[in-house]
């Protein structure tokens, strides 16, 4: 991960946007460490229902996934998250498959359900964990 930003992209279909959202606002302490990128739809979720400032791109029937994609090659994306409806996929909702590759390619975590979305935000947090125990050690010696 040498060199990955601090930037996460954040995308969920229209059926997995309130899953997103949910995990996001229960571990703010993570995410206001990152710049988050979005397609509209998402973005807007995630900031009416946190607070946090996502920068939207275009939304998922304008191409705004090709966008957020070709970012991944750059080196300054650390994560993706693409959580993703295969029960009820609908055909203007943005597609997965192009993000598998650029992520493969590039090394970059992409979780694409809530399981892995959770388990990404606890690796991405790690350092607040590590830092609050060390704080605790302090406090308890001093």
């Amino acid at each position: 991960m040498a060199g990955a930003g601090k930037t996460l992209i954040m995308i969920a279909h229209e059926a997995r946007q309130e899953e997103l959202v949910k995990l996001v606002k229960k571990r703010l302490e993570v995410f206001q460490d990152y710049r988050l990128l979005a397609t509209t739809e998402t973005g807007e979720a995630i900031a009416a229902g946190t607070g946090l400032e996502v920068t939207s791109l275009f939304s998922g029937r304008k191409g705004g996934e090709i966008q957020l994609c070709g970012l991944i090659c750059t080196n300054s994306v650390r994560a993706v998250y693409f959580l993703r409806d295969p029960e009820n996929p609908r055909p203007y909702e943005p597609d997965i498959t192009p993000f598998y590759r650029a992520c493969d390619l590039n090394n970059v975590p992409l979780a694409t359900n809530i399981v892995s979305a959770v388990a990404l935000t606890h690796w991405l947090g790690r350092h607040l964990e590590k830092n609050g125990r060390e704080r605790q050690a302090v406090q308890e010696v001093g």
